[in-house]
């Protein structure tokens, strides 16, 4: 018995490490990191060079904020673009797409966003758990977006507070479930004057709006896209498509052998009037439970990791070894049901 649980909680603790993980990056980045630095200053630390904890900025990815303006007007509300991009991808070779972000003006105006952007109110804020789609609070992604793009609507202050400064921090991510090496991450600092600072400009036009952004200037500006460059891609990612049907066919032909097989004794045993090896009651009413708590357990975790868009194969895995753990109930209880043998009531 003390070995059963000691796997039950190893198995429950493996789990927990493949679930947490998504669940947390997915929803969008703490406040704090783990050294109690703010994320939207620090960065995504979580990822990148360096590992877990440890992950370092990089010049590949490029974040960027459009429809700035260089002064706001009090209580004016502007129409912002958070843009995260990997800059190999930009140079049309083979890199992230997908992307996340935290930013904060500092509990300066509003953030208000449409119901179709994939925006909340950040982990750690007062408004986290609210339905509202307005916050004066930090804001992050609700969930992982594809194009790594985001449109939002910040209002200025009803009074002159001064210069408002905002800190951005953008992930671009391979999104495969980890934070790893594979993810680059940036932090761009931009600050709005205050009303009536600027007033030296010839033309008025130029304080309307501006793009600001963070990266190298030669993967800002020079990165050119060649032919080589976009057939490079091309064959990437046909050679990615390849191999991703290729696992999937693979391992759902390999599950539906398996349930073929399994439902086949089922029918030849009934055919035949048979039944698995009896099984004396005070065994299989305990292995029935331990069967059925991994079933239960599995069966969670996969409609977690599902909900939250985990990796196919994790939930997935989940879900087949839930239902195979329920399978071994009932055999159990058909075990336990058998007609005894004389060598058995021995």
């Amino acid at each position: 018995m003390k070995r059963t649980f000691v796997r039950l909680s190893v198995l429950i603790f493996l789990f927990s490490i493949l679930a947490t993980p998504s669940v947390a990056y997915h929803l969008g980045p703490p406040l704090e990191d783990n050294n109690g630095n703010p994320v939207a200053a620090y960065g995504c630390t979580c990822h990148g060079l360096g590992g877990p904890l440890n992950g370092q900025p990089s010049d590949r990815a490029i974040v960027s904020v459009s429809g700035v303006p260089i002064q706001y007007d009090v209580d004016v509300t502007y129409n912002f673009t958070i843009l995260v991009q990997d800059a190999n991808t930009l140079a049309g070779e083979s890199g992230n797409v997908a992307g996340g972000f935290l930013m904060t003006s500092g509990n300066m105006g509003l953030f208000t966003w449409d119901e179709n952007e994939d925006i909340r109110a950040a982990v750690g804020t007062p408004d986290e758990e609210s339905s509202e789609r307005t916050t004066i609070y930090n804001i992050s992604q609700s969930d992982v977006d594809d194009d790594g793009q985001w449109n939002i609507q910040w209002t200025a202050p009803t009074s002159d507070v001064g210069p408002v400064v905002f800190l951005v921090a953008g992930n671009s991510i391979n999104d495969n479930g980890q934070a790893d090496e594979g993810d680059y991450w940036n932090v761009l600092s931009f600050s709005i004057n205050a009303p009536g600072t600027v007033t030296n400009a010839e033309d008025m036009d130029s304080l309307i709006t501006r793009t600001v952004s963070v990266g190298t200037y030669q993967n800002l500006f020079v990165a050119e896209v060649t032919d080589d460059q976009v057939e490079y891609e091309r064959q990437v990612a046909l050679s990615t498509d390849i191999f991703l049907k290729g696992n999937i066919y693979y391992w759902a032909s390999l599950v539906m052998l398996i349930l073929g097989a399994v439902v086949q004794r089922e029918i030849m045993e009934r055919n035949r009037g048979e039944r698995p090896p009896y099984l004396a009651s005070e065994l299989a009413y305990p292995q029935m439970l331990r069967y059925s708590v991994v079933a239960a357990i599995l069966f969670y975790f996969g409609v977690i990791m599902k909900a939250d868009d985990s990796a196919v194969f994790l939930w997935a895995t989940s879900f087949f070894c839930a239902l195979w753990a329920t399978y071994a109930v009932y055999r159990t209880w058909l075990s336990m049901n058998s007609e005894p043998t004389p060598d058995d009531l021995m």
